[in-house]
């Protein structure tokens, strides 16, 4: 490799570095903020439940509390998949996601044997074909232990 073509390297690599780590730092900021926002919405859903009435807890009001109760869930979830990066946070996502999808949407027969069909694939995904190093970052850290 001619110098010129090396430095042009060195230059493409070193700004390679500086966009990665500036990506890294707006998903963690992004990561904080979806945090709070599911802190707040968590402390109005307590708060709303704490001015319910018992008699006024019917069936809607608890498909409602449901509905948002697993959306927060969904959230964290999605909070560990963005700071862990890892094939096995992404997979738990979406079997949350579904989940919460054939929980609070009441599915016709065919969409629930659909959605249950889904997270068992995901759930024989998860058991028979990840390993540990499934991680996304296995190979990140692959490459920094051969240099």
């Amino acid at each position: 490799m001619s110098p010129k073509r090396q430095v042009n390297h060195n230059i493409r690599k070193h700004f390679n570095g500086i966009i990665y780590n500036i990506s890294r730092y707006v998903e963690i900021a992004l990561s904080i903020v979806i945090l709070v926002v599911i802190a707040l919405a968590g402390v109005r859903l307590i708060m709303e439940i704490a001015g319910t009435s018992v008699s006024s807890m019917d069936t809607e009001f608890f498909t409602s509390f449901l509905s948002q109760a697993l959306s927060l869930v969904v959230g964290v979830e999605f909070v560990k998949m963005l700071c862990q990066h890892s094939a096995q946070t992404v997979v738990e996502v979406l079997m949350f996601a579904t989940a919460r999808q054939m929980v609070v949407e009441h599915l016709g027969s065919v969409e629930t044997l659909i959605g249950v069909l889904s997270i068992a694939v995901l759930f024989a995904i998860r058991k028979y074909l990840m390993t540990d190093n499934d991680d996304m970052n296995s190979r990140k850290h692959k490459e920094e232990s051969e240099h």
